[in-house]
């Protein structure tokens, strides 16, 4: 079954150019590790109202492969060192016969 990751959290730094520079280091190391695991795609989302608010959702093949990434301590410390505290981190799976567009 498929599966999305939702990273939402707020940034450390307000210098929103630093703070892409670091998220685009963070994606480009890890994306060999996540495209072998089954990560088929990640979109990066500011709110709108906040930008220092960072939201990503991640498209995976397997509820499986997306929990082996996550659980992985180096990929936690990695991702967290963009927040200023704990992100929120989420799995979630398609919900089976409910009508989508």
């Amino acid at each position: 079954m498929s599966a999305i990751t939702k990273v939402q959290g707020r940034l450390a730094t307000s210098d929103q150019q630093a703070a892409m520079e670091h998220h685009n280091r963070i994606v480009d190391g890890l994306t060999p590790r996540t495209q072998e695991l089954g990560g088929t795609g990640h979109m990066v989302f500011a709110n709108a109202a906040d930008p220092m608010e960072f939201l990503a959702i991640d498209a995976w093949d397997s509820v499986e492969a997306v929990q082996k990434f996550l659980g992985d301590p180096a990929v936690q410390a990695e991702v967290g060192s963009m927040f200023d505290g704990r992100p929120d981190v989420s799995i979630w799976v398609p919900r089976e016969g409910w009508r989508q567009f």
